[in-house]
Parts: C-alpha cells; sequence; structure tokens
C-alpha cells in the first residue's frame, strides 16, 4: 500500500486597484527574505480557505474583505510540499500596509502591467498561468 500524501495549504490575496497590485518585501522569516510577495499564509487546522484568506490579508496588510469580494484565480500543487489558493480582491476596508513589520519591511504598489523581477516563485508562477488563461498548474521545486 502507498504512503498518503500530506501537504500544506496556503492561501495568497492580490489586492488590485486602478491597474497596480499591493506587495510586501518579506523580511526576517527564513524564506525568500527580500523578495516581494501578495499577503498570504498558511491555513491553520480547522479554517476554511476563504476564511484563512480574509484572515491573512487583514494580518499581514491591515485590510478587511468580506467572502463575497474575493475572486478566486488559481490553484497550485507544489508535489509534496504544498497546495496554494489565489484569489484576487478589488474592494476591502482600509488602507494596504504592513501590518507584520516583524515579517515584511515594506508595502508597495507595483503596475500589474510591469511587475518587477524580484517576486517569489509561486506569485510569478501565478501571473504566467493567469496569461495562459489556466486556474490550475502543478510542479516541483
Amino acid at each position: 500500500m502507498s504512503e498518503r500524501h500530506v501537504t500544506r495549504t496556503a492561501v495568497f490575496i492580490v489586492l488590485e486597484k486602478d491597474g497596480k497590485i499591493f506587495m510586501l518585501r518579506r523580511a526576517n522569516t527564513g524564506w525568500s527574505d527580500g523578495l516581494l510577495t501578495v499577503p498570504a499564509g498558511h491555513v491553520d487546522k480547522g479554517d476554511f480557505v476563504i476564511e484563512s484568506a480574509i484572515k491573512e490579508a487583514k494580518e499581514e496588510a491591515g485590510v478587511s474583505i468580506n467572502p463575497e469580494d474575493l475572486e478566486f484565480l488559481h490553484v497550485d500543487f507544489i508535489r509534496d510540499e504544498y497546495v496554494n489558493f489565489y484569489f484576487k480582491a478589488t474592494k476591502w476596508e482600509g488602507e494596504p500596509g504592513v501590518g507584520e513589520p516583524e515579517m515584511a519591511s515594506e508595502g508597495i504598489w507595483c503596475d500589474l502591467a510591469n511587475l518587477p523581477d524580484d517576486i517569489v516563485p509561486p506569485i510569478q508562477n501565478l501571473f504566467v498561468q493567469i496569461k495562459q488563461g489556466k486556474a490550475f498548474s502543478e510542479y516541483s521545486r
């Protein structure tokens, strides 16, 4: 009998306004420090994916999002590691900023049509997949 597969699950929230997205520069986390990402976090045991996305947007960027204002973008499966859910919001309450300064050194708005190169790999993959019209992808690191 084969071994059952167990993964961690994460959520990513793209906050989009006027052709720009809000990004955080990772710091002091031990993973991809110095690179840009969107607000994100793990799905905790007992939580639903949407619930986690709303919680992470509040914790990491200081914004409140209603569940109906989250739009599904993509899901990816990173073999033996993660299942990542990506959502977009164009409506929220509050002004996006650095909600966890111990884990992010800055929050910036980036032009969606001209994103910087120093973005974490899962977010780079997300935008490649969106341009190709794909809602699902899988890969290994």
